[in-house]
C-alpha cells in the first residue's frame, strides 16, 4: 500500500493502533507522524511475507490430476450429436417467414401444378447435358390421379411451424435477457429512418422508437422475466415435439439466450415439463460421447408423466440407438408408427363420419354455383368450357392429393417408420463388429479416438483388422488364417440368418417409407443400353448429384425424367436399401434399384426450401465399391457384357443376330418375339436344377432374359414394389438364391465403372507426375461419424460372399 494513497482517517487509525512510547511527547510534529507511520507500514509488510510463503507454497499433485487439467474436452449440445442433420439444412433457416408461409400454401394448392400450355416447362435444376426436344415436352393425355406436391406437406409445415416458434422464443429470450421491450426489439429488426437499415439510431440503439431508457424497463422484475422465459420454452418444447432434427438444426442458427433458457426455467420449476424436455436437448456434453452422458432416465419420467406424447417415445428411441439398445429402441419407434397410424385412422373416420351427415342449415346447397349472367372468376366473357349447360361452374375443385388431405398422415409417423429401419440396419450392423472384434481380441474404442475407429487401422488386434490394398480381398486369401478365422465367426448359418432377417426388415420399413412420397412423370428407360451400360450411366449420374461433386453427368436420354415428391430423408433411405442388399449378397437386385435410386434422385428437387441432402448411406455405398474395386482383383475381371468380348450361346434356337444383340453396347434395339421366347425359355431352365455349366454361357442367358424383359416393357425399369417382390420371393442365403456366377457378374458389372475411374485417376496423376505438376497435397481426413460400417460392411462381404467366388 504506498504511502500516498492513505487517508487522513488510515492516519489516525494508525496513531491510535500503532504502539506509543510513554516518554514520548505528545505534541508530535507532522513530518515525525509520517516517519512513525512508514515504519509501522514497512513492520507490517516484513510480517506479512512469511505468511504469504506459506498461501503459496507449492501443492503436491497426482501425474494423473495433472493430465486430466491439460486435456481439454470440448462441450456442445446434446441435440448438435443428432443423426441427419446435414439432410435438412437449407434457405427455410433464412428465407423470411411470411414468403416461407406463402409457399407452403402454394405447395398444397394442386391447381399450381396444372398445365396452362400444350408444354412443360424447362427441368429446373438444369442437370441434363442434353435439352429436351420438344416432342419428349408434350403435354400427356390427363391423368385422373391427382398431381403431387413438390415437396411433402408433412415436413414442409413442420419446418414452417419449426422456424415461427423458435423465432418467437429467441425474441422472448433476448427479451428476458436484456430487458427489451416488444416495440423496441421489433425497432431493432425493422429499417431505421427513412427506410435506411443502417441509420444511426438503428446500428447504435439510440431510441428507434422515441421511449424512454432506449426501450428498456427499469425495473423488470423477476417474475416477468420468468413469465417469459417460461414461454420461450414452451414454445421451443412444441418445435421440438414437430420434428427434433429439424428444431435442432434450426436452433444452431438461433440466439445464444436459447442455450441456457431451460435451465434458468428448472431453477425456478424443477417440475417444468417443457422446461425439462428442452434442457434434455440443450444440456452440455462431451463431444462425440452423447452414450457415455446420457441416459433415459429424464424421458423415462416423462413418457410416465405424459404416456400420449409420441414425440417423447421418438426421442427415447433415438437415445437409445446411440446406446446401442436395439430392441428397445425398436418397441420405441413401432408404438409412435402404431399409434400415429390410429390416430390418423380415427380422425379419417371421424372426417368420413361429418362428411355423410345431411346438412340441413342454409338456403343454398354446397357445389350449387350458378353464375346468375355474371362473369366468370377469370374476369372475361367467355364461358368456361367446362361450365355446365346451365352455366353452373364445376362442382367439384380438382383433386387433391392424398398427402394434402385434412387426413394426410402426421409427418412423425413415415419418420417413426424410416427410424426403425435404420434401427433394423444398425443393429446388424452392430452384430457384424461385436463378432468381428471378438475375433480380433479387441475391445470396442470410444468414439471420441476418431483416428481408430477403422477396422483397417487396428494395429493391436489379432489379425491386424481389414486390408487396405490387397489384391485377394479385404481379408487376404481364401486360404489365409484370418479368413479362416473371420469365416468361423461370420459364416455361421444361424448367424448369417439372423443378419439377413434384420437386413430384409430394414428394406421392408425403407421401402414402405418411400412408398408415403409419390412419383409422376416415370417415363423410362431413364438410361439406354444393356445391363451394365445402364449401370454404368447410372452410376456417373449419381456422383455426378452428390454435393461438392464437379464430375458431369452422362448424356442421358431425351426425355422426362422422374419428378418425386422431395424428403430430406429420401435419398438415405434409397441408399440404405441398396445398402442392405449389397451386405446380404443380393448384387443381381441391387443393379435395377441402383438404377431407380439414380434416376430417382436426378428427379428430387427441393428448393427453395431444401438444399441437396448428403446421404451417409451414398456415401458408405460408393466407398464400399472403391474398396472392392481397388482391393479384390477378382471383382475387376471383364464381365459378360464387356465391350468387344466374343460370347457363344449352346442353344440350338438361339441366332447370330441374337449374339450382336447380347455382346452389343450400343443403345438396345427392340428384340423379337422369337428371342424374347429364347430367353424366357433359358432363365426357366436356369430357375431349375439343370444349370449350365459354363460360366459366361450362364451370365449371358439370364442377363439376356432380363434385356429382352425390359426391351420387351418399353425398356422400364422395375418399380420398386416389384424390386422387393423379387428380393423376397428368393430369400437371401437360404433356398434357392440367384445362381453364383451370375451373382459374380452382376457384381462386376457393379464395380466395373468404379474401375475405370480408378483407372483413369491413376493414368491422370501418372501424367501429372510426368510434367512435374504435382501438387503438395493436403491432409485427407475421413472420419465416419457414427462408426466403421464400411470396414464391417467390407468383412461381412469378404468373409461371406466373396470367399464362395474364390471357391
Amino acid at each position: 500500500m504506498p504511502l500516498s494513497a492513505v487517508s487522513p482517517t488510515t492516519v489516525h487509525h494508525f496513531e491510535i493502533d500503532s504502539p506509543i512510547d510513554s516518554t514520548s511527547p505528545t505534541n508530535l510534529t507532522h513530518e515525525e507522524m509520517l516517519s512513525d507511520l512508514s515504519s509501522a507500514l514497512a513492520k507490517k509488510k516484513k510480517k506479512k511475507k512469511p505468511k504469504k510463503a506459506k498461501t503459496l507454497s507449492p501443492i503436491s499433485v497426482s501425474p494423473t490430476a495433472v493430465t486430466e487439467v491439460k486435456q481439454q474436452v470440448l462441450c456442445i449440445s446434446r441435440n448438435k450429436h443428432w443423426r441427419y442433420i446435414s439432410s435438412y439444412h437449407g434457405p427455410w433457416l433464412q428465407l423470411p417467414l411470411e414468403l416461407l408461409e406463402s409457399l407452403l400454401t402454394l405447395n398444397m394448392d394442386p391447381t399450381n401444378f396444372m398445365q396452362k400450355d400444350e408444354r412443360m416447362p424447362p427441368r429446373p435444376n438444369g442437370r441434363r447435358a442434353i435439352s429436351p426436344p420438344p416432342q419428349a415436352l408434350v403435354v400427356r393425355q390427363p391423368s385422373p390421379k391427382p398431381v403431387p406436391p413438390p415437396i411433402d406437406p408433412g415436413v414442409f409445415r413442420s419446418v414452417a411451424t419449426i422456424r415461427r416458434l423458435i423465432d418467437e422464443a429467441s425474441d422472448l429470450a433476448v427479451r428476458a435477457a436484456s430487458g427489451l421491450s416488444a416495440p423496441a426489439l421489433g425497432a431493432l429488426r425493422s429499417p431505421g429512418a427513412n427506410g435506411n437499415p443502417r441509420s444511426p439510431a438503428h446500428v447504435l440503439g439510440m431510441n428507434p422508437m422515441g421511449e424512454q431508457n432506449n426501450g428498456r424497463g427499469l425495473n423488470m422484475s423477476s417474475t416477468r422475466t420468468h413469465r417469459l422465459r417460461v414461454l420461450a420454452v414452451q414454445k421451443l418444447a412444441a418445435a421440438y415435439q414437430a420434428d427434433e432434427i429439424a428444431a435442432s438444426v434450426m436452433v444452431m442458427q438461433g440466439a445464444t439466450a436459447l442455450d441456457d433458457i431451460a435451465e434458468r426455467v428448472l431453477k425456478v420449476d424443477p417440475n417444468d415439463l417443457d422446461a425439462r424436455y428442452v434442457h434434455f436437448f440443450h444440456e452440455k456434453i462431451p463431444s462425440r460421447q452423447l452414450a457415455e452422458f446420457t441416459t433415459t432416465s429424464v424421458l423415462d419420467d416423462l413418457i410416465e408423466t405424459q404416456p400420449t406424447r409420441l414425440h417423447y417415445f421418438r426421442t427415447r428411441g433415438i437415445v437409445r440407438c446411440f446406446r446401442d439398445e436395439f430392441t428397445l429402441a425398436i418397441k420405441d419407434f413401432t408404438h409412435v408408427y402404431k399409434e400415429s397410424r390410429a390416430l390418423r385412422k380415427a380422425k379419417a373416420a371421424h372426417h368420413a363420419e361429418e362428411a355423410r351427415r345431411p346438412k340441413t342449415k342454409g338456403k343454398k346447397r354446397n357445389g350449387d354455383h350458378k353464375l346468375n349472367g355474371q362473369a366468370p372468376p377469370s374476369g372475361t366473357s367467355v364461358p368456361d368450357p367446362t361450365a355446365g349447360d346451365d352455366g353452373s361452374l364445376p362442382k367439384g375443385p380438382q383433386q387433391p392429393h392424398p398427402s394434402v388431405s385434412p387426413d394426410a398422415p402426421d409427418a412423425i409417423e413415415p419418420q417413426a417408420l424410416f427410424m426403425r429401419g435404420a434401427t433394423y440396419f444398425q443393429q446388424a450392423i452392430f452384430m457384424i463388429e461385436q463378432k468381428i472384434l471378438a475375433v480380433e481380441g479387441v475391445e470396442r474404442i470410444p468414439a471420441q479416438d476418431a483416428l481408430e475407429l477403422k477396422l483397417h487401422l487396428l494395429e493391436n488386434g489379432r489379425y491386424g483388422g481389414v486390408n487396405g490394398e490387397a489384391p485377394d480381398g479385404p481379408l487376404g486369401p481364401k486360404n489365409g488364417t484370418k479368413m479362416q478365422a473371420y469365416r468361423a465367426a461370420l459364416a455361421v448359418p444361424e448367424f448369417v440368418e439372423t443378419v439377413l432377417s434384420l437386413l430384409r426388415k430394414s428394406i421392408r420399413d425403407h421401402e414402405k417409407f418411400m412408398t408415403y412420397f409419390d412419383t409422376v412423370d416415370g417415363v423410362l428407360p431413364y438410361f439406354d443400353g444393356n445391363l451394365a451400360e445402364k449401370t454404368e450411366a447410372a452410376f456417373l449420374l449419381s456422383e455426378s448429384l452428390r454435393p461438392g461433386s464437379h464430375a458431369p453427368p452422362p448424356p442421358l436420354p431425351e426425355n422426362p425424367g422422374i419428378f418425386t415428391t422431395y424428403h430430406p430423408l429420401l435419398v438415405e433411405a434409397q441408399f440404405s436399401t441398396i445398402l442392405c442388399r449389397l451386405i446380404s449378397g443380393d448384387f443381381v437386385s441391387t443393379l435395377p434399384a441402383y438404377q431407380h435410386a439414380a434416376a430417382l434422385v436426378d428427379g428430387l428437387e427441393g428448393y427453395p426450401i431444401f438444399l441437396p441432402a448428403r446421404s451417409m448411406a451414398q456415401a458408405e455405398f460408393v466407398e464400399i465399391l472403391e474398396r472392392l474395386a481397388s482391393s479384390w482383383s477378382l471383382g475387376t475381371l471383364p464381365h459378360s457384357l464387356v465391350r468387344h468380348t466374343p460370347l457363344a450361346i449352346t442353344s440350338s434356337t438361339s441366332t447370330s443376330d441374337t449374339q450382336e444383340s447380347a455382346g452389343s453396347t450400343r443403345a438396345g434395339s427392340p428384340t423379337t418375339d422369337e428371342d424374347t421366347n429364347v430367353s424366357t425359355s433359358l432363365v426357366r431352365s436356369d430357375t431349375t436344377d439343370t444349370v449350365p455349366t459354363d460360366a459366361s454361357t450362364l451370365c449371358l442367358v439370364v442377363t439376356n432374359g432380363l434385356h429382352s424383359r425390359d426391351t420387351k416393357r418399353s425398356d422400364s425399369l422395375q418399380p420398386q414394389s416389384s424390386i422387393t417382390e423379387s428380393f423376397f420371393d428368393s430369400p437371401l442365403g437360404t433356398g434357392s438364391p440367384p445362381n453364383k456366377v451370375f451373382n459374380l457378374d452382376c457384381l462386376r458389372m457393379l464395380l466395373a465403372p468404379v474401375a475405370n475411374r480408378q483407372r483413369s485417376r491413376m493414368e491422370k496423376e501418372a501424367e501429372d507426375v510426368s510434367k512435374e505438376k504435382t501438387k503438395k497435397k493436403g491432409l485427407s481426413i475421413n472420419i465416419p461419424l457414427h462408426g466403421p460400417r464400411v470396414d464391417i460392411a467390407l468383412a461381412y462381404i469378404s468373409a461371406v460372399h466373396l470367399f464362395d467366388f474364390d471357391a
